[in-house]
């Protein structure tokens, strides 16, 4: 017969298998969800069948109903992509409070709001159970807006969550920026070189063409000079390049930055 004292022990032995289970899987999530965003926007830059493929894949990672890509323009938001009980592509945002927040200069965190009334969702019932709005990068300013949402009540997303969110946000900020541009690595090699990268270093690779520095980037993701400088470094390595400029031409291939 076990003693009183062992099966604590066993429990706690169960559970933390499965919480490792469960952080193996979100993690996993997170890079498929990064990777094939990544390999979408090579393939097809900024076209709206590769912005609604990004939009829908986000939405099925966070578990949400509707979801809009919006992009400033003459001074008003238009819409980009979409999916759910939100306006249309083509349509137009009034700049409400929580949207001009997030379009303000300097760096700009995931807006999570939850239980609030939402001028993104169509219809007399507005209130949201939980959205999150992430600002955009075209140009080096805040351009637009990846909003998330459903009607009913949710969790806020985990803290790594938000950072694949802002990753993500950069990648397609980057595209939206290089339109024009063509892509010169196919998705299945974009996807292979992207998937060696974690979310911070995708971030720092779509900003490099941008000719930033150090600082400048530091200071758009809100962290130090030195650590974007760790990071570069760490890129220049896993992609077997020599300097940054190489990262940036890369970059480039890639469909990233402008």
């Amino acid at each position: 017969m076990n003693s009183p004292s062992a099966s604590p022990s066993a429990g706690d032995s169960a559970h933390a298998v499965r919480t490792r289970y469960r952080q193996s899987e979100s993690s996993a999530a997170r890079w498929r969800l990064l990777t094939d965003a990544a390999g979408a926007l090579a393939q097809d830059g900024a076209r709206p069948s590769a912005l609604s493929t990004v939009l829908a894949k986000t939405l099925a990672f966070l578990s949400l109903d509707d979801g809009l890509l919006l992009v400033l323009k003459d001074d008003a938001l238009h819409v980009a992509a979409s999916h759910g009980n939100v306006p249309p592509v083509g349509a137009r945002v009034a700049h409400a409070m929580a949207l001009h927040t997030v379009l303000q200069p300097g760096p700009v965190a995931p807006l999570v709001r939850q239980d609030v009334p939402s001028g993104l969702r169509i219809g007399r019932e507005q209130r949201t159970g939980l959205e999150v709005l992430v600002p955009l990068c075209l140009d080096g300013k805040h351009r637009g807006i990846l909003a998330l949402l459903c009607a009913a009540a949710a969790p806020p997303p985990h803290p790594d969550d938000l950072l694949t969110l802002q990753a993500l946000a950069t990648l397609l900020g980057a595209a939206l920026a290089n339109s024009r541009a063509a892509p010169r690595v196919g998705a299945a090699e974009a996807a292979a070189i992207l998937k060696s990268l974690t979310p911070r270093e995708l971030q720092i690779l779509a900003l490099l063409p941008q000719g930033w520095t150090n600082a400048a980037m530091g200071e758009h993701l809100g962290i130090a000079a030195g650590t974007v400088k760790v990071h570069v470094e760490r890129i220049l390595h896993k992609l077997d390049l020599n300097d940054r400029t190489q990262a940036a031409v890369r970059a480039a291939d890639l469909g990233l930055g402008s």
